[in-house]
């Protein structure tokens, strides 16, 4: 197969994926962004900056900062002065978000053992370790054709 196409499939399993959790989302009372959005500060923990946040996004700080001011207001985060530089404000979950978070890891293990139908252990343990090298590749790639 010609290395072109990786990029293509790769972009296609995300939509897939992502028109398969949507809905699913959606039955639980949450929009794809504030998936991303709690997914992202979950992920990132104890080092959950808006800038932070904002990187792993792919977006400024300014332009989230409305979106975490809303899901403030929706009692879905809290915005906490870092313990290092109190300007910092740090990213937390709520307990509503963390009990959304409990219901949403539930529904992408869903999704992956849907994706993986099929599929031997190995071959997925060897997939997924492919595209952490792929992923590895871009990452270290970021920022050098400026």
């Amino acid at each position: 197969m010609p290395t072109e196409q990786i990029g293509a499939l790769v972009a296609a399993v995300y939509e897939l994926q992502s028109s398969w959790l949507e809905p699913r989302l959606k039955a639980i009372g949450v929009s794809w962004g504030t998936f991303q959005l709690l997914t992202t500060v979950s992920s990132a923990g104890k080092k959950a900056s808006q800038v932070e946040v904002a990187r792993r996004l792919g977006v400024t700080a300014a332009t989230l900062s409305e979106t975490v001011f809303s899901h403030v207001q929706k009692g879905l985060l809290e915005q906490v002065p870092s313990q290092q530089d109190r300007r910092v404000k740090i990213l937390a979950l709520t307990d509503r978000s963390k009990t959304l978070m409990k219901q949403i890891k539930r529904l992408v293990s869903e999704s992956e053992k849907t994706m993986v139908k099929g599929i031997s252990d190995t071959e997925a343990e060897r997939l997924s370790g492919l595209l952490e090298r792929v992923m590895s590749n871009l990452e270290s790639d970021l920022g050098g054709g400026e």
